[in-house]
């Protein structure tokens, strides 16, 4: 779960695009890089200044990530939706994605219910120099059948 929370957090930096689709395009690019266990790709997106409810710091979420993607079996994270709300200079990201590890799935239409996970994402995004950098962040789990 908290792979792909983190794995939300790599960007796509293109000027052409506005706002709202760069927020989007690093919610696939994120889950992309998840499922090559590409570290670096996944914590892209983090601010320096990240802290959370769960008192997680830039830090401990490098750890975490690190833990998951080390572990063995492959990794498919499947988005199914993507809401982003723009409050300049913040934004707020709503994701639902689906995890599966360990089976060789191609599509969503190939999971099987118990073989995954799903959850809700909310990321909260800032305006950095550098682009939208994700500073906070929660989770919760959902019914897999509602987003398959």
């Amino acid at each position: 779960m908290a792979l792909f929370l983190f794995a939300l957090m790599a960007v796509a930096c293109s000027k052409k695009q506005g706002d709202e689709e760069l927020i989007r395009q690093a919610v696939a690019e994120a889950a992309a890089s998840a499922g090559e266990k590409d570290v670096s790709g996944v914590i892209k997106q983090l601010s320096k200044d990240y802290h959370d409810d769960r008192g997680l710091d830039y830090r401990a979420v490098k750890g975490v990530i690190f833990g998951e993607l080390i572990k063995p079996g492959n990794v498919k994270v499947f988005v199914t939706a993507v809401s982003v709300e723009l409050k300049p200079p913040r934004a707020i990201a709503v994701a639902k994605a689906v995890l599966v590890r360990g089976k060789d799935v191609k599509s969503v239409k190939d999971i099987v219910p118990q073989d995954a996970d799903a959850y809700k994402f909310t990321l909260l995004f800032k305006k950095e120099e550098n682009g939208w950098k994700v500073f906070d962040s929660s989770w919760e789990s959902v019914s897999v059948a509602g987003l398959l």
